[in-house]
């Protein structure tokens, strides 16, 4: 098993779609059409703040408030300062400041992904990233009506003691460059309609990856699935023979849940029952579906990014009319 030659995959050509897409998208939102910013659609919430002694830090809240709904809740002179002064928010601030990029180019990349986004809907979205220090909270980013709140302290890098408890391939996740994927991950996070087939879920997987490389890069897109240039090699050099076992053995209709833990779920490496499993990477099926949803939209570039997502048929249809042949 996996003994096929290495498949010579370009996937950044110029020709993609997705390409096309981002850079046309942005193009348009850079426009006089679009370019009429809101001078506060980032803000660095932790940057402001955590540098400034109490009696600053007091002056600096109150000129904040009141442009700064979502974060100024009612009691927030009771609970905000606490927080702000706390030495180990302030220790996780620093550790942010010494492996992340500067906040300017944190703007410029993340101002170059919201163009895109605003591109391709054909208007802004108002939408606001706000950064901040979460003191280790489970999410990479919280959703707020018409904001995302970004925590720093997510993405410290892999060898962070504030992730020493967690599995080696779980600390992949918090890479600092990643900050970006999970970003748009957030933007854009089709629902599952639970208790579908195999498929399903593969394809839902592959149009997030789909969504982060239009308005980021392929290599974000990687970087979102913790692939390493070692987990990308394996996957294009056997995606014909990756393929043909899940063709062989029935699973993309099939509903058992645990093949959706094995396949498409976050793990350190894809159950397929060879004795390469341990080099195969971890979900190989949402990889798979990633794949399928590239080939249905150069089979239909004519269809837009919102098309493609939202408008395809079936899953067994899509892949017939992705003509996607590993």
């Amino acid at each position: 098993m996996f003994t096929g030659a290495a498949l010579v995959a370009v996937l950044g050509c110029q020709n993609d779609p997705w390409v096309a897409a981002g850079e046309d998208a942005e193009a348009q939102a850079q426009s006089a059409v679009l370019a009429e910013r809101d001078p506060l659609r980032i803000v660095h919430f932790a940057d402001s703040l955590l540098g400034l002694d109490s009696a600053a830090l007091a002056v600096k809240l109150e000129a904040m408030a009141p442009r700064h709904p979502l974060i100024f809740e009612p009691n927030w002179r009771e609970n905000l300062p606490p927080y702000l002064l706390d030495e180990g928010v302030r220790q996780l601030w620093a550790d942010a400041q010494k492996v992340r990029a500067s906040t300017a180019d944190f703007d410029r990349r993340a101002n170059q992904m919201l163009d895109r986004v605003d591109g391709l809907q054909g208007q802004p979205t108002g939408l606001r990233i706000y950064t901040y220090v979460s003191r280790a909270e489970e999410y990479d980013v919280i959703q707020a009506e018409g904001a995302l709140f970004v925590a720093w302290d997510r993405f410290l890098g892999a060898d962070h003691p504030l992730y020493a408890n967690e599995a080696t391939y779980l600390r992949a996740r918090h890479h600092p460059e990643r900050i970006y994927a999970a970003i748009a991950a957030a933007l854009y996070n089709p629902s599952s309609a639970g208790g579908g087939q195999l498929i399903d879920e593969m394809l839902r997987m592959g149009k997030q990856l789909l969504f982060i490389q239009t308005v980021l890069s392929e290599e974000d897109a990687y970087r979102y699935l913790t692939y390493t240039s070692g987990h990308q090699e394996f996957a294009t050099t056997n995606e014909r023979e990756l393929w043909e076992t899940f063709v062989r053995e029935r699973w993309l209709y099939d509903r058992r849940l645990d093949l959706k833990r094995k396949l498409v779920e976050v793990a350190p490496f894809s159950k397929l029952g060879s004795e390469r499993d341990q080099e195969v990477p971890g979900q190989i099926g949402t990889w798979l579906g990633w794949r399928i949803m590239q080939a249905y939209w150069r089979a239909h570039p004519e269809l837009s990014l919102w098309e493609v997502l939202e408008s395809s048929p079936n899953s067994a249809e899509l892949i017939q009319q992705s003509n996607y042949r590993p």
